[in-house]
């Protein structure tokens, strides 16, 4: 296995079509299918479905597309390392999110780091939650943005939490229940209802998807990647979503009422030592900032 089958894998992964893939990669199209087709006879697994009309992932390809974004920006990272040797002074710092909205979080935390530090350069990577996990355990980034896991043998660090927060239902300003200040279960059961896939929220919105999916006829219901694609149904008016609300996170468009039986999560940093570790000690304490204030208020 090579960068260059898994920036080809990737590629068409993110543009499902072979020719825009070759025109990005500057290549052939048939060389990209080469690298494909070798790419899968290494994998021993189908990674595209192609037909003359269209081409879509595979379950195989949708797993294997985090890992290879992983490999390709270990790759890159390490590249840059190397470019930068000779400058001692320069320095990465890796943050692992698995949620594009936790992304909000950080220019402001950023900026105070490029202050105090200017020779640390923040390195993000925004992967799913299993593979953040092995990354901090093998020392590739620093700190995990996460809510703590749940029913795990090991914890995949020291975890530090930030806020207690809730589980809200997001609607949009027309939804029926905009004007509530508070929401049960019950009431959840019927109407429009967008679910993230498995994995990409934490367990414990899962299991209040799971109970309240039967309840809701198959027209009822919008399946989406993540948090961030069910917003965006959510703020056409397809119906509400269940989220953690982090109010640093809250999409500014939309209204978010509490589930008052729903549950409440913790939220905060898993990092693996903080011997030593000053830069990480500074962005600890920044990364409190956001949350100073109640994380359910306004």
């Amino acid at each position: 296995m090579n960068t260059t089958q898994l920036e080809c894998f990737v590629t068409v992964a993110e543009n499902l079509n072979f020719a825009r893939a070759a025109s990005i990669l500057h290549i052939t199209q048939p060389a990209v299918t080469h690298q494909i087709v070798s790419l899968e006879g290494e994998l021993d697994a189908k990674l595209f479905i192609r037909t003359t009309r269209s081409v879509k992932l595979t379950p195989e390809g949708w797993s294997f597309l985090a890992d290879a974004k992983n490999i390709l920006n270990m790759t890159y990272g390490a590249k840059a390392k190397l470019a930068h040797q000779a400058r001692e002074e320069v320095r990465f710092f890796g943050i692992g999110c698995h949620s594009a909205l936790e992304l909000a979080l950080l220019p402001p935390v950023l900026q105070k780091m490029r202050e105090r530090y200017p020779q640390v350069h923040p390195y993000i990577n925004l992967i799913p939650f299993s593979s953040l996990q092995n990354l901090l355990d093998e020392e590739s980034i620093n700190v995990m943005m996460s809510f703590q896991a749940e029913h795990v043998k090991k914890e995949p660090g020291t975890f530090l939490e930030l806020a207690k927060v809730p589980v809200s239902c997001v609607i949009a300003p027309s939804h029926p229940f905009a004007g509530r200040s508070r929401l049960y279960l019950e009431e959840l059961r019927q109407g429009g209802m967008v679910l993230c896939e498995p994995g990409k929220n934490p367990a414990a919105i899962a299991r209040v998807q799971g109970q309240l999916i039967g309840y809701h006829p198959p027209e009822e219901l919008y399946f989406t990647e993540n948090p961030a694609c069910a917003l965006t149904l959510v703020e056409a008016g397809l119906g509400f979503t269940l989220l953690p609300d982090v109010a640093a996170m809250r999409h500014p468009r939309l209204i978010y009422v509490p589930v008052e039986d729903a549950g409440v999560l913790s939220y905060g940093l898993y990092y693996k030592s903080l011997k030593d570790q000053p830069v990480l000690k500074d962005f600890i304490s920044f990364m409190r900032g956001p949350f100073s204030a109640k994380a359910g208020d306004a």
